[in-house]
């Protein structure tokens, strides 16, 4: 049967001693710069319901409730073009 090989007490000193000296000499990465992100904007407000009442002509109710819609939906269209451009900006600074 082989004899298992002891390395010397000293080697794994020596060896400990270099990594840590290694990790001690890194040059200390500079945190980034805080990031200071403009107030939302007044298009992303939320859209306000129509105002139906009992007794309306539906046809009014219908075409109230599509340019609500219409709205909230182009708002929206506008928040994830203006997140897409604020994601582009801070390409490449993380």
């Amino acid at each position: 049967m082989p004899m298992k090989r002891r390395w010397p007490p000293g080697l794994a000193v020596l060896s400990l001693m270099m990594i840590c000296a290694g990790c001690a000499a890194a040059p200390e990465v500079p945190k980034p710069a805080p990031v200071h992100l403009p107030q939302t904007p007044d298009w992303l407000a939320p859209v306000k319901k129509p105002q139906l009442k009992v007794g309306m002509d539906a046809r009014v109710a219908l075409a109230r409730t599509d340019a609500a819609l219409d709205l909230a939906n182009g708002r929206l269209g506008q928040g994830r073009g203006w997140y897409d451009g604020v994601r582009a900006d801070f390409e490449g600074v993380w």
